[in-house]
């Protein structure tokens, strides 16, 4: 591993373990430092424009959302967090669009449905949002056995990951 790898490596991770415990401002400064080492790391800009979010600075979540979506035309995920930093700003029409790309790029995106759906209630529009959720009850048993499925996965490789570090300090 080259010493640029380990500092873009290295960098990232701490943005994303301050991430992970809560420390936005932190995490900031650890993914704003693994951002200009890698500007391509779109993962980076999603993380870095929740903890925007977070911290109270959608407009700068925005241009994280947009560089992400930039990398990467087909993230459901980058213009449904787009359109909460939209929402939070003001701009309700540029909202319902992005909720309405994240939707059209996965017909079963259900939190995507639901922001919608909050949005057409907000906006007036009750029957577009009823259809919203009745489209989030529908896909809300399929999530839930999706992400059963996918945390029973999870975990079964952390607990794998754990016996062989266990192993690991056996065989020293």
């Amino acid at each position: 591993m080259t010493e640029y790898t380990t500092t873009t490596t290295g960098t990232f991770e701490d943005g994303m373990s301050a991430f992970t415990k809560g420390e936005f401002s932190e995490s900031i400064r650890g993914l704003s430092e693994a951002i200009t080492l890698d500007p391509d790391k779109e993962v980076a800009y999603l993380t870095r424009g929740v903890a925007y979010m977070k911290t109270d600075r959608a407009d700068m979540a925005i241009d994280d959302f947009d560089k992400a979506i930039e990398l990467n035309p087909t993230n459901r995920r980058a213009y449904h967090l787009r359109g909460h930093a939209y929402y939070v700003t003001g701009h309700r029409e540029k909202a319902l669009h992005d909720f309405d790309k994240a939707i059209e790029l996965d017909s079963e995106y259900g939190a995507a449905y639901l922001s919608r759906a909050n949005l057409h209630t907000e906006l007036g529009n009750g029957e577009e949002a009823e259809q919203d959720m009745e489209a989030v009850i529908l896909l809300k048993e399929k999530n839930l056995g999706t992400f059963a499925n996918e945390n029973n996965i999870l975990r079964s490789r952390h607990l794998r990951m754990e016996a062989e570090g266990i192993l690991g300090e056996i065989d020293r």
